[in-house]
């Protein structure tokens, strides 16, 4: 062995065993694979100083890392196995530091040069027992804060990350690297989701840039548009990102009883967006929908998915006798049913063929007396003029002439008796009567002119009651003479 070999491995010292740990498998002519992170302490005796691999970077370069070569001069694949070295393997970083400027600042501020171990390594380490990445507590002894999870001892909402950090989407993060970011304390508290986050980034979204891109904003907000989310820096195209599921937490005001029913007019669209697309609202709103459901933004044109709303019935429908008594809220307002169901809904119980439909097998038989009875409102379905009137005279019940045969046939001298019925249930006569038929008897210029009112008929009351039940039959005011 040369003297110059000799002096190499003598200088190596106990490096000699540390070489084995190197490389793993120590055999002429097979390089081994670079070990991470580089041991330093196994070369402790032969670099006396850092800056005999590591160059110190002028400001706003990169740390100086050795070349292959320098590696190379010992581990030539004769003395020692050689080894295959390209420097670290990971050098992202989200930390806002320049080692130049670093330097000129606390020689400016009369403050002593730092040597490599001061940030690289613990204050009580061993030579060379350093760390590829700054030591946090490093960071601290200089700079106000606590070294145990720093940045949980900020107060809430007051972080500024900035000042130590650079935006995520300027880190060169792995994906591993950006799952494994702490979370700040407040963003554990239940309201942070719901209200807190958006307050805070309506402040400033310098704190919020530390750790999310904006895809991580419009992974959620439907709504890309609103100044937080646009003002958040967009990830670069090599910058992976780990997946999100879009979260929406209840707000409070939708929790409230019969929020359903009670959650309109809403007259801006800025208030629904941040959670819902157009498409949850016609999950329910199937016909003459509110023009803020069409400002609503598109689920096909947006980022994310919106909540993906599925329609339920109100609480009117929970009733288990909602089904007979459904009608009822029909008749009342026929607009509320038109908000959810379209006219086959109802047609499809209604019109059903015998058997399934909304009215017994036998019902033709026996509707006469529902009918007349006001069991059902038969005018909520049917257009009794021509439904009933085509049914009658198809049936043969139809009359010839004013006092001829028709419905009416079994029953004796029923012309002098309708009065009575007529005044009790008006509506099933117009089924097949019509206003000229009556006034053929009753008006003043009929071949009878026989009055509708019975014996005791107060007209001044009547007109002062309901004007417009007078004018049903009269052209003007009867009480005054018209």
């Amino acid at each position: 062995m040369s003297v110059i070999r000799s002096l190499r491995l003598g200088a190596l010292g106990v490096g000699v065993v540390g070489a084995v740990a190197l490389t793993g498998v120590v055999s002429a002519g097979v390089g081994s694979v670079q070990e991470e992170p580089f041991p330093h302490e196994e070369h402790a005796g032969l670099f006396p100083v850092c800056t005999g691999c590591h160059t110190t970077p002028a400001a706003g370069d990169a740390p100086g890392y050795p070349e292959a070569e320098l590696c190379a001069r010992c581990h030539d694949d004769v003395d020692l196995p050689a080894v295959s070295w390209s420097g670290p393997s990971d050098t992202s970083s989200n930390v806002l530091f320049d080692h130049a400027t670093h330097a000129a600042d606390l020689e400016t501020a009369g403050e002593p040069p730092r040597s490599c171990e001061s940030c690289h390594a613990e204050p009580d380490a061993a030579r060379m027992d350093v760390e590829a990445r700054v030591v946090e507590s490093a960071c601290f002894a200089c700079h106000a804060g606590e070294p145990d999870g720093h940045f949980e001892s900020v107060p809430e909402g007051t972080a500024e990350c900035a000042m130590c950090h650079v935006p995520l989407s300027d880190s060169r993060f792995s994906v591993e690297r950006i799952t494994g970011l702490p979370v700040p304390r407040d963003h554990l508290t239940g309201g942070f989701v719901a209200s807190d986050h958006g307050a805070s980034a309506s402040e400033g979204t310098a704190r919020c840039a530390t750790c999310h891109t904006e895809e991580r904003c419009v992974s959620c907000h439907v709504d890309a548009g609103q100044p937080a989310v646009a003002a958040m820096p967009s990830a670069p195209p090599d910058l992976e990102l780990p997946p999100v599921t879009a979260a929406y937490p209840v707000p409070e005001s939708h929790s409230r009883a019969r929020w359903s029913e009670r959650h309109a007019p809403v007259s801006d669209a800025g208030s629904c967006n941040t959670c819902h697309t157009t498409e949850d609202c016609r999950a329910c709103h199937v016909s003459a929908a509110p023009a803020v459901v069409d400002a609503l933004p598109r689920r096909a044109d947006v980022h994310a998915p919106g909540v993906g709303l599925t329609a339920s019935a109100p609480g009117t429908h929970e009733s288990p006798f909602f089904m007979e008594a459904h009608s009822t809220l029909a008749a009342a307002d026929e607009s509320t049913c038109g908000t959810c169901h379209t006219d086959g809904y109802c047609t499809d119980c209604h019109d059903a063929p015998a058997g399934d439909s909304y009215h017994p097998a036998d019902f033709v038989g026996t509707h006469a007396a529902a009918a007349f009875g006001r069991a059902d409102e038969c005018a909520t379905c049917h257009e009794t003029a021509a439904f009933c009137r085509a049914c009658h005279l198809e049936s043969g019940f139809e009359s010839s002439g004013r006092l001829g045969s028709g419905y009416h046939d079994a029953e004796p001298v029923w012309l002098l008796r309708h009065g009575q019925a007529a005044r009790q249930n008006l509506e099933s006569c117009a089924s097949c009567h019509q206003q000229r038929d009556c006034v053929q008897c009753h008006g003043v210029l009929g071949s009878f002119r026989v009055s509708p009112h019975g014996p005791s008929f107060d007209a001044e009351r009547a007109w002062a009651t309901s004007p417009r039940t007078c004018l049903a039959c009269h052209v003007g005011n009867p009480v005054g003479g018209s």
